[in-house]
């Protein structure tokens, strides 16, 4: 199943923010494609079948990284056109502030408040654990990792009213006892690697495809009709620049 991330609608420069007529056009390519989103529940009954189809096909999970504001300005009502839902993955003690993590954009981009978390969960939206502060977990002692993996659903429950059973790390850094910690606290978990998720692997360190590559659309049109041509070339790109050192390709 194609599980999709993103991070900011927006205008701001990086690989992190996406124009919003930009987003305009790939949901709107998945809708003209037949796709329908999932649910995050719908997702692990999915991968809980262990079959390369089984539901699957033509499915999508939607997923946003960090409740940037412009998640409620920018991509609901684009997602509300179409009728998709979306899991947005949250820094909890962030909320309310702009980001100010390693890595943020200059200028910061400003993140959804409670409030407005709250309504958007009202109305169907998902929510899960992107940690309390966004730190590289991999750096972090056992305690202190702890808080920052269970407490952040810890928080969004307290303020939601509903478990939270889903998390991706900051930056998609984990190591096997990072994976481990967060396998007691949720039922699924997502990273940055660059694949199509299958139902037959790690649930705790699931693939994504990274939405900052399919700004073409034909590119992603290929790739929603299962032309895997360009993302293969991009996974190559990648492996290629991890093993000289540097970012994502």
């Amino acid at each position: 199943m194609l599980v999709l991330t993103y991070h900011s609608i927006s205008e701001a420069g990086g690989p992190t923010s996406i124009p919003p007529a930009t987003f305009a056009m790939q949901m709107e390519a998945l809708a003209e494609a037949g796709y329908s989103s999932a649910r995050l529940a719908s997702f692990v009954e999915w991968h809980a079948s262990k079959k390369a189809g089984g539901g699957g096909n033509r499915r999508v999970l939607i997923t946003f990284d960090d409740a940037f504001a412009d998640f409620a300005g920018a991509a609901v009502p684009v997602l509300r056109r179409y009728g998709f839902s979306a899991l947005v993955f949250v820094p909890t003690r962030q909320l309310g502030g702009v980001e100010t993590w390693v890595g943020a954009n200059q200028p910061p981009r400003r993140l959804m408040d409670w409030e407005t978390v709250r309504s958007l969960a009202g109305e169907g939206f998902e929510f899960g654990g992107h940690s309390r502060t966004h730190p590289d977990l991999t750096r972090l002692d056992a305690t202190t990792c702890e808080s920052e993996v269970a407490g952040c659903a810890e928080d969004l429950a307290e303020r939601l009213g509903a478990p939270v059973e889903s998390f991706a790390a900051p930056y998609g850094r984990v190591s096997p006892s990072v994976v481990a910690m967060i396998a007691r606290h949720y039922r699924a978990a997502f990273g940055t690697r660059l694949a199509i998720a299958q139902a037959d692997r790690d649930r705790f360190d699931l693939p994504r495809i990274e939405m900052h590559y399919f700004r073409n659309r034909r590119h992603w049109a290929g790739l929603l009709d299962g032309r895997r041509g360009y993302l293969r070339a991009r996974q190559g790109l990648r492996a290629i620049r991890s093993a000289l050192g540097g970012g994502n390709g």
